[in-house]
């Protein structure tokens, strides 16, 4: 099988011209040597003269002439807005200084974020998909609504469903003034799926001059983890010490340009973005998927293996005799066959995809009076990502072996064939599972090619009014094309070989001459030419489009309440959206011919619109008074008539008390709403199977008359519904355009305390509660069967055959997305800021220290999967049914000491994220089950980051730094693989450091 190990430049033979050096190594080398050779003559110089841009509110503005700001969470432009809701703000040089190249590593990082769709995770079905998604509170990236200067950012992947969120990969880093994270419901303010919150990008404006980044970084990292044993006691190569590799590297330019004495700006920018690939097998931890048993931890293999399994079954009854592979000590017969005969996925995927990416953007504005600025922005991105899948395999397929095939040795013949009964002029039916193993790993070349254009008025009006009007119109096209995939209807062609005039052919050469017989039953009988004949290469492409046309009208009333200076704010607008989707998979896959991917995949096509009108107001009610430094009420309300989802309404209501300048009091409650994603309302339906227990089947049923009934069984057929023996249900899968919208309430209050006596000190506590209800969600039928008959909830999704009762010929249930149960997440926030001139407490001229933490504390994360079911809860929990760890605690804490002149600062970073345990190690309904000690519990991790920047001269800066300093290694369990995502194996990507130490210099030159 061809290596694991990977080069940077991997990619899709369609992949751009390559725009710098493939590796990232010389890259990387010269920018160290740069920044060890400048340090010295640097810590003299002064802060360097920036180009011009100046600061900007929640929506991409400059403060008016009168300051009014707009801050994220609202739309009412005032001179001292603030949030009712917390607000968590990512500085644009905190980018650069972690060395981030991928945004969704630095959000990750924040503990209201858990890892979702990026460049670390395993690919697969349900692994990477070239697009970087958002996931706060890990409610799903689909709650999470993501915005460019307070507009909405389109939907990025037609194809998977767990993609169906915003890109950020359309966001352009280097222009990056600022990130607003706000948790809690924002429907009102900026429509369906602000669940979780908004992610806010703001970016700078009116730049003015020249600015060139470039940075790169690679992975080094010590092989020495104890799990290596397991790998080498099933025969599997490890790799052992030192690694060095994954280079990051990125360069963009910015350039920007005032004109008209500032009225008009033009910016553009322009990056590329290159990534190199690591493979599972590039680390000791991850060269196994592990399982756990009474002897340990175990490498987990696959019963789909090189050479072929052969499970040979009674011509008869149909039943299972045996299973069969081949003997190597003879090379042309069977033997029983093994567990350790199995087959090891672990060292054939990505911990890191081979990725290329382009960004190209423009943005101006001209304001040709106060009334009247014209402003627009259009965006392109283009990422290309190579992303790894273990080799396909035919999947326990029965397939028909003729006994006169002349790949069959005598001794296979009788086995198969003779010892029960059949002739040479028969056909046996044997299941095969067999891994393409000598085509090495599959590779999907996936393509995302993005654009977002936005035109729009905006102006004063009436001293004290703004408006804003714009069109945006967004679009992304999507292509894949899988390499080293079986044809079923090929390869059962060639496995029926027949002898001709001395020459070996297909038994359907008469029809089918490029049919290339295959041998699976001798070792090393694969020849290329029959390869080549039943591997395919499959194509799916697609596109989701996005068009928004809106229009607000913000500002005061000029009066207010006779005990505030300030008069009441005011916001309305409406707003009209309409989004397309359309996926199309090429034939293999629509037909079933896909081996890796038999159930198939099928055309989508949907759409909707939605209109919507809103409004906001702000009271600011007592300032100025004892005890009442300010007191103000909030309250906001939408209404969206969806063509799809008919009507919703969307509100929120709070209030701030400052009793005194130092101390702030906030609480809100807010109704917030989402609204079906095109892949939920129009997925294609479509027939599958499913392993169910039916209690009403047999001649003596588990349950009662009256319970089967519930489930559609009528008096007739109870005790006559045949057993299965063995066949699986029915199950029907896809989309439900008659879905309605969720629902979700979002509680929070807390307090921020500013104290006189700590100056540059702030100190922040917030409570959050979000429970959403009417959940769309898929429910697994076997769920669905015993919800039914034991509470007679959700009877309505379960087809019986309307003759015989029964749920396997012509009976299913209906596992399609529906409105499901609920989802519940509190916990409680804590930040505090200190920014303190060490010159004051020590006297002299010390610099100055930073100081910046923020903690979450989860203390619930509740899942009811059906009205009338169980609740059981995962936070301080991970595994099969929890998915990636929830702990009670995470924090992260940042410390920085800038010099006296501001020519060099030094950072360092803390990052804790806590144990957590073994879902199954709960008693709650469907998450108790067996487990081992030694698997019960992920412990309590700390990563710690170093960074440095120094000026040269006044238009250069140099950085670097090292991520993971102390190169931990991810915390390895049993219970990751197949549980979403985020599972990379035996591990937690993109919750945990997976890669190892990361070692990073860049350079900002400025002109």
């Amino acid at each position: 099988m061809p290596s694991a190990r990977h080069s940077a430049n991997r990619l899709s033979p369609r992949g751009f011209p390559r725009l710098m050096p493939t590796g990232a190594s010389l890259t990387t080398a010269w920018l160290l040597a740069l920044a060890a050779g400048s340090i010295q003559p640097a810590l003299a110089q002064q802060a360097p003269t920036l180009p011009q841009d100046a600061p900007t509110d929640a929506n991409g503005e400059a403060p008016s002439t009168g300051g009014d700001i707009v801050v994220t969470g609202s739309r009412i432009r005032s001179p001292n807005a603030t949030s009712v809701s917390a607000i968590t703000t990512v500085s644009g040089q905190e980018i650069l200084n972690r060395g981030a190249t991928r945004i969704e590593d630095l959000i990750n990082t924040l503990p209201q974020a858990y890892a979702d769709q990026g460049g670390g995770n395993r690919g697969g079905t349900v692994g990477a998909s070239g697009t970087a998604t958002i996931n706060l509170r890990n409610l799903g990236n689909q709650r999470t609504l993501v915005l460019i200067d307070g507009r909405r950012l389109m939907q990025g992947d037609p194809a998977r469903s767990a993609a169906q969120a915003a890109d950020i990969n359309n966001v352009p880093a280097a222009l990056v003034d600022r990130i607003d994270v706000v948790t809690g419901g924002a429907s009102a303010v900026y429509g369906s799926d602000a669940i979780a919150g908004v992610v806010n990008f703001v970016l700078k404006k009116n730049f003015d001059g020249f600015q060139a980044d470039a940075q790169a970084g690679l992975f080094t990292h010590d092989n020495r983890n104890p799990i290596a044993s397991v790998a080498r006691a099933a025969g599997q190569p490890v790799i052992s010490g030192q690694t060095i590799d994954g280079g990051q590297q990125s360069v963009s330019l910015t350039f920007g340009k005032n004109f008209d004495e500032g009225r008009g700006n033009v910016t553009a920018f322009a990056s590329y973005r290159q990534i190199a690939g690591v493979g599972t097998a590039d680390r000791d931890f991850s060269t196994c998927n592990l399982a756990a048993g009474a002897a340990g931890y175990s490498c987990s293999l696959s019963s789909t293996t090189y050479p072929a399994q052969f499970q040979l079954t009674n011509p008869t009854t149909g039943a299972v005799r045996g299973s069969y592979t081949l003997d190597s000590t003879t090379g042309n017969t069977l033997r029983t066959y093994r567990t350790s005969d199995g087959f090891s996925n672990g060292p054939t995927y990505d911990a890191q995809a081979p990725d290329k990416r382009i960004n190209a953007d423009i943005f101006a504005h001209y304001k040709i009076s106060d009334a009247v600025e014209v402003y627009g922005q259009f965006m392109f991105m283009r990422d290309e990502a190579d992303i790894r899948i273990s080799p396909t395999g035919v999947f326990t397929v029965a397939e028909k072996i003729n006994c006169n095939n002349p790949y069959l040795s005598a001794s296979q013949v009788n086995l198969i064939c003779t010892s029960v009964g059949l002739t040479p002029a028969q056909s046996a039916t044997v299941n095969v599972s067999f891994r393409d193993a000598l085509a090495g790993s599959r590779h999907d070349y996936t393509n995302h090619t993005s654009y977002q254009g936005v035109l729009g008025l905006r102006g004063d009006f009436a001293s004290n009014w703004h408006y804003d009007a714009y069109a945006q119109y967004g679009r992304t096209e999507y292509d894949s094309t899988t390499i080293n995939e079986i044809s079923l209807a090929k390869f059962a062609n060639a496995l029926q070989a027949v002898n001709v005039g001395g020459q070996i052919v297909c038994a359907s050469a008469a029809t089918n001459p490029s049919c290339v017989p295959i041998n699976l039953f001798a070792v090393n009988g694969i020849t290329d030419s029959a390869r080549a004949y039943v591997e395919n290469t499959v194509h799916r492409t697609g596109y989701t489009q996005e068009f928004i046309a809106s229009g607000s009208v913000s500002g005061n009333l000029g009066f207010g309440s006779p005990l505030a200076s300030h008069p009441i704010g005011v916001a309305i607008g409406a707003e009209y959206r309409d989004e397309k989707l359309n996926f199309q998979p090429d034939s293999f896959y629509s037909s079933k011919d896909v081996a890796g991917n038999s159930g198939g995949e099928f055309p989508a096509m949907g759409s909707f619109n939605v209109k919507e009108v809103y409004g906001e107001v702000r009271v600011p009610l007592i300032e100025a008074r004892p005890f009442f430094h300010s007191l103000s009420a909030e309250g906001g309300i939408r209404y969206s008539n969806y063509s799809t989802a008919g009507d919703t309404i969307a509100f929120k209501a709070g209030a701030e008390w400052s009793p005194v300048r130092d101390l702030r009091l906030r609480g809100s409650f807010q109704r917030a709403v989402r609204a079906p994603n095109l892949t939920e309302l129009f997925g294609p339906q479509r027939g599958t199977t499913a392993s169910i227990t039916d209690p009403c089947e047999g001649t003596a049923p588990k349950a009662t008359a009256a319970q089967c009934a519930l489930s559609g069984v009528s008096a007739v057929q109870y005790r006559n519904i045949a057993p299965a023996a063995g066949q699986q249900s029915g199950a029907r899968v896809g989309g439900n355009p008659d879905l309605k919208p969720e629902v979700a309430y979002t509680k929070s209050f807390g307090a921020e305390l500013t104290p006189r006596f700590l100056r540059g000190v702030t100190i922040g506590v917030d409570y959050f509660d979000i429970k959403v209800k009417k959940l769309i969600s898929t429910v697994a039928p076997s769920i669905i069967l015993n919800q039914c008959i034991a509470t007679g909830v959700a009877c309505d999704l379960i087809v019986r055959n309307p003759a015989t009762g029964s749920l396997v010929n012509s009976g299913y249930v209906v596992t399609t997305y529906v409105n499901a149960g609920y989802l519940q997440t509190s916990g409680i926030d804590f930040t505090a800021t200190a920014s303190q001139q060490l010159g004051d407490i020590f006297g002299g001229h010390l610099g100055r220290v930073d100081l910046n933490f923020g903690g979450t504390r989860t203390e619930k994360y509740a899942v009811q999967v059906l009205p009338g079911a169980p609740v059981y809860r995962c936070d301080g929990y991970f595994g099969t049914t929890c998915g990636q760890p929830i702990p009670h605690w995470r924090h992260r804490l940042l410390v920085n000491w800038t010099s006296p002149q501001g020519g060099f600062s030094v950072g360092g970073t803390w990052r804790y994220i806590g144990p957590t345990k073994n879902d199954k190690s709960s008693s709650a309904t469907y998450l108790t089950g067996t487990y081992f000690a030694y698997d019960a519990r992920l412990g309590a991790t700390s990563y710690f980051d170093l960074t440095a920047a120094v000026n040269v001269g006044k238009r250069f800066t140099l950085r670097g730094g090292v991520n993971n300093l102390l190169d931990r290694d991810p915390p390895l369990t049993a219970s990751a693989a197949s549980t979403g995502q985020t599972s990379n194996g035996a591990f937690f990507a993109g919750m945990y450091d997976s890669l190892g130490r990361y070692v990073f210099a860049g350079v900002t030159a400025r002109f």
